[in-house]
C-alpha cells in the first residue's frame, strides 16, 4: 500500500476533527456514561478507506490524552479502535454491502465498551456489568444511530469518490 499525501491530508483532518469533537463534547465523552460524538465519523471509515482507519486511531489516541477519568491509561484503548476500525473497513471492502457498517459499528461498540468499562472498573471502581453496558449504549447512538444515517447521506452524494484514486468506494 502506498500511502500519498492525499491520504495524510485525511488522516490529519479526520484526527483533528475527532480530538476537537470529543474535547468540546468533554462531558459526554468520556466516563461511564458517554456518547462520544466524534465516533459519528467512525460511519465514514468505509468511505475514506485505510486513511480513516489511521485517522480514527490518531484522533483516539490525541482525544485519550485529555481524559479527565482515566488518564493517561486511556491510551490502551488506542489499539482495540485501531483494530475495530479497521474491522469495519475490511468488511464493508469486502463486501460492499451497506449493512456492514451497521453490524461493524455494533461490534466495534461492543468491543470498545468491553474495554474502556473494564478500564473504569479497575481505575475509579465502578461497577463493570452496568459500565459495559453503559459505554456500549454509547457508542451504539454515536456510531450506529447517528452515524448510519451520515453514512448514507455521504455515500449518496458522492464526495468521497475522488478519495479512491478513481476506485468507487476502496
Amino acid at each position: 500500500m502506498k500511502i500519498q499525501t492525499k491520504d495524510i491530508a485525511i488522516i490529519a483532518i479526520y484526527g483533528a476533527l475527532y480530538v476537537a469533537l470529543t474535547v468540546y463534547f468533554q462531558p459526554i465523552s468520556y466516563g461511564a456514561i458517554q456518547v462520544r460524538v466524534a465516533n459519528v465519523m467512525l460511519a465514514t471509515v468505509p468511505l475514506l478507506g485505510i486513511a480513516g482507519v489511521f485517522g480514527q486511531t490518531m484522533g483516539v489516541f490525541v482525544a485519550n490524552l485529555y481524559s479527565p477519568e482515566l488518564g493517561p491509561i486511556d491510551l490502551l484503548n488506542t489499539l482495540p479502535s485501531l483494530v475495530m476500525s479497521f474491522v469495519i473497513y475490511y468488511v464493508y471492502k469486502r463486501t460492499k454491502n451497506d449493512y456492514t457498517v451497521i453490524g461493524t459499528g455494533i461490534a466495534y461498540s461492543a468491543v470498545l465498551g468491553v474495554t474502556v468499562g473494564c478500564m473504569l472498573n479497575y481505575v475509579v471502581n465502578l461497577p463493570l456489568l452496568a459500565t459495559i453496558a453503559y459505554v456500549t449504549f454509547g457508542n451504539i447512538i454515536a456510531c450506529v444511530v447517528l452515524g448510519w444515517p451520515v453514512f448514507m447521506v455521504l455515500k449518496r452524494s458522492g464526495v468521497f469518490e475522488w478519495f479512491n484514486r478513481g476506485e468507487k468506494y476502496v
